[in-house]
């Protein structure tokens, strides 16, 4: 007897085939950058490097720029005129902090402004199967952010298609906003994994995929296969992209 599992990782199958072949109905690419998060996750970001980027991404109307914990209320300060989203990490990129220290961090992020929290799902309680522990870390911390949206970043590289849903439905149960499929440092996002995620969300959770530097020409698929955002590192490779802004050069 066929199982929900299966069911599921046989359509994200077949939608990932026919993403792929260009079979799925396509955005076109001058609306592919307001999807787009720009990832500046660099532990040697400074005030000018955040400044430039703030201004690209509002110029460019991506639509987040994510930091680090520390610099969130400077980006919060710099897009204050702009519609893009200050998102940050919190106990990035593996997920194995204390609950507590999770929770300070979570709220204090939210306090300085940030809109989005972004945090690995915690793998060593998915990969020991323990449902309720996991359910009961995710839900904790939603409930300390009153204003500010929930991603889980599920590290679709490392996981099979029963933990990678197994994970959407803990985060379904915990109201998360919002599932990552990875943080770049364990690979992109495959067709598969963006499919994989969106056929277990329910339609009102949003799905980003990663994108690795360069592989732009993935982004119409990844958005066709599932995802509604798309992460990079390096937006200014996409051929809309404004490469300066008040006549500063693009970093």
């Amino acid at each position: 007897m066929t199982t929900d599992l299966e069911l599921l990782s046989k359509k994200a199958r077949r939608q990932a085939a026919l993403a792929e072949a260009g079979l799925l109905p396509r955005h076109g690419p001058e609306d592919v950058l307001i999807r787009v998060e720009y990832s500046l996750l660099t532990p040697v970001l400074d005030e000018a490097m955040l400044s430039n980027a703030c201004a690209l991404a509002g110029e460019n109307k991506l639509a987040s720029l994510c930091v680090p914990a520390p610099w969130i209320g400077k980006a919060v300060a710099f897009l204050r005129e702009s519609e893009v989203e200050p998102a940050c990490v919190i106990d990035f990129p593996f997920g194995g902090a204390p609950l507590e220290a999770k929770k300070i961090e979570s709220l204090s992020a939210s306090v300085e402004g940030a809109k989005e929290i972004q945090t690995p799902i915690p793998l060593h309680r998915l990969k020991k199967n323990d449902k309720n522990g996991l359910r009961r870390e995710l839900e904790t911390l939603r409930s300390v952010l009153l204003h500010s949206k929930l991603t889980l970043v599920v590290e679709t590289a490392l996981l099979s298609d029963e933990e990678i849903i197994n994970a959407v439905r803990a985060a379904e149960l915990a109201r998360a906003d919002r599932v990552k499929g990875g943080s770049g440092f364990w690979g992109a996002t495959s067709l598969h994994g963006a499919a994989i995620l969106r056929c277990a969300a329910p339609d009102w959770m949003g799905v980003t995929a990663v994108l690795e530097t360069g592989a732009e020409k993935k982004a119409l698929p990844l958005l066709s296969a599932g995802a509604d955002r798309l992460s990079t590192s390096s937006p200014k490779s996409f051929p809309a992209f404004v490469g300066t802004a008040y006549g500063q050069e693009s970093m």
